[in-house]
């Protein structure tokens, strides 16, 4: 086992995602992570989960913990970074055996950091086909793996008893369709307000503003904003969703893009309408794309309808969940640690 250290990027209890997932995965295996949030506070270390210690001050635990955890153990030390920019000082404060890199997003301002993040890496991961094509022929002879995105079954989305209220068991209300994830700048709202505007649906929209505002959407009466909620609120929402959304814009992040989401609402059985991605077609019988706005309504009203085989989109779940994930990690991990 190994000691891993992740840089500052998100908060640990700012919207639980891939790094915490993936990280939390390392430390059930028996590894110690150190989860270094964002934000800085004068509280030190924390327990949050077996193995898990967040840490509040980065430079203050680098000045006054880190030296003493390091000179107190002989397990090898990684570094999992998922943003460029972190690699190049990362290996000089925590002067680790090896570095991971893991990319999960594709933006453009990060591009003129990533060669300096990928000479100091042992090892690349990257969530989607389209960043493996890119990383693979920009870096051909980098050690690189596809470790996609999952399912978290803690979640409980795929147990029938979660708790929502879908109009076939409410024949009274509007029927809902869905959106879970930061209001982001390549999120689609001309799409949503059309689709609110058919007055057949009522569009729900949870998760936090993430670059811009919710007010371009904020006065359309069938469009309603629940913001940011705790994830383990998530499973109430999504499961009183009649259809959930995938409403992003074709931009090169998007197009990059392993939706999360896209697990999280196929757990729960639910029918899933997404624009034009690449890694949504990869999903099949599953998940229904649409490659522009008409056709994209037109799937959400048909999904109204014609609900289709909720078991099928759960087993799709449930065969890749984070633990799936996480093992194809440490697989990685093990030839790095073991010098193959």
């Amino acid at each position: 086992m190994s000691i891993v250290v992740y840089p500052p990027t998100l908060d640990w209890s700012w919207m639980k995602q891939r790094p915490q997932q993936l990280l939390g995965g390392l430390a059930r295996s028996g590894r110690t992570v150190y989860y270094c949030n964002k934000t800085r506070a004068d509280r030190g270390m924390e327990r949050v989960e077996p193995n898990v210690y967040v840490v509040h001050h980065y430079e203050k635990w680098l000045r006054d913990d880190w030296p003493r955890i390091r000179a107190g153990s002989r397990l090898p030390v990684g570094v999992w970074c998922s943003m460029p920019m972190s690699g190049p000082s990362a290996k000089r404060d925590i002067e680790p055996d090896w570095i991971v890199y893991d990319c999960a997003d594709d933006f453009g301002e990060w591009h003129r950091f990533e060669r300096d993040m990928v000479s100091v890496s042992d090892a690349v991961v990257c969530s989607s086909e389209r960043l493996y094509d890119r990383l693979s022929s920009t870096y051909p002879h980098i050690r690189l793996k596809l470790v996609r995105n999952g399912y978290d079954p803690a979640m409980r989305l795929h147990v029938e008893s979660a708790g929502g209220d879908a109009a076939e068991t409410n024949p009274g209300r509007t029927p809902r369709a869905g959106f879970v994830g930061a209001w982001a700048p390549w999120i689609d709202d001309l799409l949503l307000r059309k689709l609110a505007r058919t007055g057949e649906v009522e569009v729900v929209l949870v998760g936090p503003e993430f670059g811009r505002t919710y007010d371009t959407v904020r006065r359309e009466k069938r469009i309603r904003i629940e913001g940011l909620v705790p994830h383990a609120d998530l499973n109430r929402h999504i499961a009183g969703f009649d259809v959930c959304l995938i409403p992003f814009k074709r931009t090169s992040v998007t197009l990059a893009a392993n939706p999360v989401k896209a697990y999280e609402y196929l757990a729960a059985g639910k029918p899933v309408v997404s624009t034009d991605l690449p890694e949504c077609r990869r999903m099949g019988d599953v998940v229904d794309v649409a490659v522009d706005h008409e056709s994209f309504i037109g799937a959400v009203l048909e999904r109204l309808k014609r609900p289709g085989d909720a078991a099928a989109r759960t087993r799709y779940a449930l065969a890749r969940t984070w633990d799936h994930r996480c093992r194809e990690v440490e697989e990685l991990l093990a030839e790095l640690e073991s010098g193959r």
